[in-house]
C-alpha cells in the first residue's frame, strides 16, 4: 500500500491511476454490481490451520478444497507473516479431499523442515482434529470442518446448485 497523502492518486509502483479505479467503481449501477457480486465464487472453509506459537499467534488460515500451499509469499494459499524461517514459496502444502473430508499435510522437497506431532515430515500424511504442525519458528493446531458430519457437496445437493 502507498501513502495517498505523500503521492496521490498515482501508484509509485505501478504508475495507475487510482483515482480512474474509483470512477469506474462509482458507475455501475445497483443492479450491475449485485450480479457481479453474485457471480463471484467463494470457496468455501473445509478446515482450518490455528497458530498458536509464533508471529502470527492468535490467527486462523482457511483451508479450502484442493491444495493449500504454505510459505511467506502472497502467492501461496497460506501466506504466514513474520516467521523467516518459513521459505518464501512453498514450505509445505496442506491438501483437503472434499470427497473423502480428509486433510493431508505434504511435505516439499524445497521447503524446510516440517513437523508434525512432534517428529520430522518426510512423506504427505493424513492429519486428525487437534494435530500439532510445526513449520519454521511457528506451531499451527488443525481443526477440520467438513468431513464424517458434513459436507459442501452434500448441502449444495440438498439445496439443488
Amino acid at each position: 500500500m502507498f501513502s495517498r497523502r505523500r503521492c496521490g492518486d498515482i501508484c509509485p509502483y505501478c504508475h495507475i491511476d487510482t483515482s480512474e479505479r474509483k470512477r469506474r467503481e462509482e458507475s455501475f449501477t445497483e443492479e450491475e454490481l449485485f450480479e457481479s457480486l453474485w457471480k463471484l465464487s467463494v470457496k468455501p472453509v473445509c478446515a482450518w490451520l490455528i497458530c498458536i506459537r509464533g508471529a502470527q499467534r492468535g490467527r486462523d488460515y482457511r483451508i479450502v478444497s484442493g491444495k493449500n500451499y504454505i510459505g511467506r509469499s502472497d502467492r501461496m494459499e497460506i501466506q504466514i507473516l513474520g516467521d523467516n524461517e518459513i521459505s518464501e514459496e512453498d514450505h509445505a502444502a496442506l491438501s483437503f479431499d472434499s470427497r473423502e473430508g480428509e486433510g493431508t499435510l505434504l511435505p516439499s522437497e524445497n521447503g524446510g523442515m516440517l513437523y508434525l506431532n512432534g517428529r520430522a515430515l518426510y512423506l504427505p500424511t493424513a492429519l486428525s482434529a487437534y494435530d500439532l504442525i510445526a513449520i519454521g519458528g511457528s506451531e499451527f493446531l488443525y481443526l477440520p470442518f467438513a468431513g464424517k458430519n458434513f459436507s459442501w457437496e452434500e448441502e449444495e445437493r440438498a439445496e439443488g446448485l
